[in-house]
């Protein structure tokens, strides 16, 4: 599923699907939408008993470890860029303090935008420990399933949008983006802590085939737009919430080890790739140019894939531990 869902961010970020038709196409399409709450659900699920305990020791190791990323990748971006305007005389990189702002908020223009993830991921995860950490259990979680619903009527209502969309690029796209991905994170949470993985996987034929028709059927149903239209409103977060438990029903237990560790392997990268894929895109398209190539859109996506894949394999064998969790 990362795998699928980090190959849908390049598809929705670079992809021109002018001339592709299709089954295939067509649903590749109809998903890009999907990959933010996917991977914003199974951050928070996999956080969830973190957060609950709201151990500040642990916590601290959290915000560590997103911040690495987000800095990091600001970082390499920045130096890439800058090398890119010497070598090849494109204008491609900014002065210090677009590096400063990148660093900071994870979503510079023209550095590496990609990374808000990282930066909203930091300020939700702070904004529910302090719910876990001040509040008794029974407070905390109103708390939370209480944000879902207020996250979704702020998308509704529209006046925080309009308030944001005036806002510099860097504000909007990290404290305007709270409201936006935050019923996602509050879905991880609630399928941890209610345990619906277990409960499901009692019947797991059943709710598979279940779920496979509800997915479908989402294509077609009604849903009400919200204001902006994005990841916003009940589409995105109907389908991702779906998605999300299909594959974690699949029967993984019953995988082989040497087919397990292949999957591993293939799946470790997703970070990375994420946030790699704008400037490994920017830098090939330079690559294409000077070779006098002209791949098809969606050839361009698969070698950005490959080349963001391979990039972080190699910086995951580096040494030291802070390249490796920049990507993996």
């Amino acid at each position: 599923m990362r795998v699928w869902m980090a190959f849908e961010v390049i598809l929705l970020h670079r992809m021109s699907w002018h001339g592709y038709e299709g089954l295939f196409f067509n649903f590749l399409k109809a998903c890009e939408l999907f990959s933010v709450p996917v991977f914003m659900i199974i951050a928070f699920y996999l956080s969830e008993k973190t957060l609950e305990e709201s151990d500040p020791s642990k916590i601290k190791q959290r915000f560590i470890r997103l911040f690495i990323p987000q800095a990091g990748w600001a970082i390499i971006c920045w130096t890439v860029y800058a090398l890119t305007d010497i070598v090849f005389m494109h204008k491609l990189s900014h002065d210090l303090n677009d590096l400063f702002i990148a660093i900071i908020s994870g979503c510079r223009e023209g550095t590496n935008p990609s990374t808000w993830f990282q930066c909203v991921l930091i300020l939700l995860t702070f904004f529910y420990y302090v719910i876990f950490r001040y509040l008794d259990h029974k407070k905390a979680w109103i708390v939370v399933y209480a944000s879902l619903f207020v996250a979704l009527f702020i998308q509704f209502n529209g006046a925080y949008y309009s308030f944001f969309q005036n806002q510099p690029y860097e504000v909007m796209n990290t404290i305007g983006r709270i409201f936006e991905v935050m019923p996602f994170a509050s879905v991880g949470l609630i399928l941890k802590h209610l345990k619906v993985e277990k409960k499901l996987k009692e019947k797991r034929v059943m709710f598979i085939i279940a779920l496979i028709f509800l997915f479908v059927l989402g294509f077609y149903l009604p849903f009400p737009k919200a204001e902006r239209g994005f990841f916003e409103g009940l589409y995105p977060l109907y389908m991702g919430t779906i998605l999300f438990l299909i594959f974690v029903l699949l029967p993984h237990e019953q995988i082989q080890d040497k087919s397990r560790q292949v999957i591993i392997q293939a799946t470790r990268f997703t970070l990375g790739i994420y946030c790699a894929h704008r400037l490994l895109y920017s830098i090939l398209e330079i690559v294409y140019e000077l070779l006098g190539m002209a791949p098809k859109s969606f050839t361009k996506c698969l070698i950005t894939y490959l080349a963001c894949y391979l990039m972080s394999f190699i910086m995951s064998i580096l040494p030291g531990n802070i390249f490796r969790k920049m990507v993996d």
